[in-house]
């Protein structure tokens, strides 16, 4: 029994050192310092092109092209937790395993989709069930910087996900 509780114990000791070891980001950490005072183009997904009417005319500049945005090297191989919602890509009828995290509800659906930084892919083999996908999540793993593509957009990182809970504020 003694045994058994300092084993329970020492478990106890590695996990809080692992969460020790998570480090929580706000979707701006995801944007290199010099661009955080910028705005992102445009603010207000349901605001239309970015360019003048003029300019949307003359057939100058496309809002359905997604800007792109440089990553943070500094992060990549770092054990994160972020907040974000889901945009399925892969799964069975009871779990999503394959998914676009972004920083509101319906980025994607809308014109344009954020810029590349403000995408993350995620696997996450354990799945997150299908009736809570529309709702907030907090995903923890391994952030990278490698890029993913799918379709007319980019994600500016990949995360190996090892835990996906509901958002909670605490």
């Amino acid at each position: 029994m003694k045994k058994l509780v300092i084993l329970a114990f020492g478990l106890m000791i590695f996990n809080l050192a692992l969460a020790d070891d998570v480090q929580v980001l706000e979707w701006d950490d995801l944007r290199p310092e010099s661009e955080r005072n910028q705005p992102l183009m445009p603010a207000n997904p349901h605001a239309g092109s970015p360019f003048g009417p003029e300019e949307e005319l003359m057939g100058g500049g496309d809002p359905w092209i997604q800007s792109t945005g440089p990553v943070v090297p500094e992060l990549n191989g770092k054990t994160i937790r972020l907040p974000g919602f889901i945009v399925p890509l892969e799964g069975d009828e009871t779990k999503v395993t394959e998914f676009l995290l972004v920083p509101y509800f319906g980025a994607c659906v809308h014109v344009p989709p954020p810029p590349t930084n403000q995408l993350v892919y995620v696997k996450y083999e354990e799945g997150i069930p299908l009736d809570i996908i529309w709702d907030a999540i907090w995903v923890t793993g391994t952030l990278r910087t490698t890029s993913f593509s799918i379709e007319e957009f980019s994600a500016g990182y990949t995360l190996e996900a090892t835990l996906a809970t509901p958002y909670d504020e605490g």
